[in-house]
């Protein structure tokens, strides 16, 4: 029995290639210690293969204009995204499942493990968010503006987290330990800062606005 399906295979809502999107974990619960047992959404480039794909520029239509691509993280001084694509990112890739299947399972779902959900159509993304979920976006300038129902918006500064929360995201900011939190920021409850009081599929505060609570902040690592 496949344990994934794929949710959408189509162009890409960034530039139009071929793209998609699967989801793991339909039948085997996650071990992973920080998010704790939820459904994992892999957003990949047809074209090429994950690790070929950051080298030859494919993940521009998953990953957009992130800063934290590693092509792009080159040249901004950025960190490079921590997603090791080599290992489960290629593995998924290479992996056959269903399209549109129905999960075994219902745990919540993790929106992007790999790639940007604002790569897929709206109504997919809405669509895998019954059963609670947590998501984020580097294109919150750009996407279509429902994405702020399910989705945070990922900050690296002050002057995004301004100019996010001030066209009505909420925002989830990575920060130097010396910068201090926002009166509207809590920190993560999975941080090691805040001593792991939760797991990700328990708190699910990384729902966009359809959460009422504060905007999220994470000492970077």
């Amino acid at each position: 029995m496949s344990n994934g399906f794929v949710a959408y295979q189509g162009p890409s809502e960034i530039d139009g290639k071929p793209i998609k999107a699967v989801v793991t974990g339909t039948t085997t619960p996650s071990a992973n210690v920080k998010t704790g047992d939820m459904l994992q959404l892999f957003i990949m480039p047809m074209a090429s293969k994950p690790s070929d794909a950051i080298r030859n520029g494919d993940d521009a239509s998953v990953c957009g204009d992130c800063v934290h691509r590693p092509s792009v993280a080159k040249t901004n001084g950025k960190a490079a995204c921590y997603v090791e694509v080599g290992k489960s990112v290629n593995a998924v890739y290479k992996a056959q499942y269903p399209l549109h299947a129905e999960a075994k399972r219902k745990p919540p779902i993790r929106l992007g493990a790999w790639g940007e959900p604002t790569a897929m159509p709206f109504e997919t993304v809405a669509r895998l968010t019954t059963d609670g979920h947590t998501g984020y976006t580097h294109q919150w300038r750009t996407c279509d503006p429902r994405f702020k129902e399910y989705l945070m918006a990922s900050v690296d500064s002050a002057a995004e987290y301004a100019q996010a929360t001030a066209i009505g995201w909420r925002t989830f900011r990575v920060r130097k330990q010396s910068e201090p939190l926002f009166p509207s920021e809590i920190m993560c409850p999975a941080s090691k800062e805040s001593g792991h009081k939760a797991q990700c599929a328990d708190c699910l505060l990384c729902s966009g606005t359809s959460k009422k609570a504060k905007n999220i902040t994470i000492i970077e690592h």
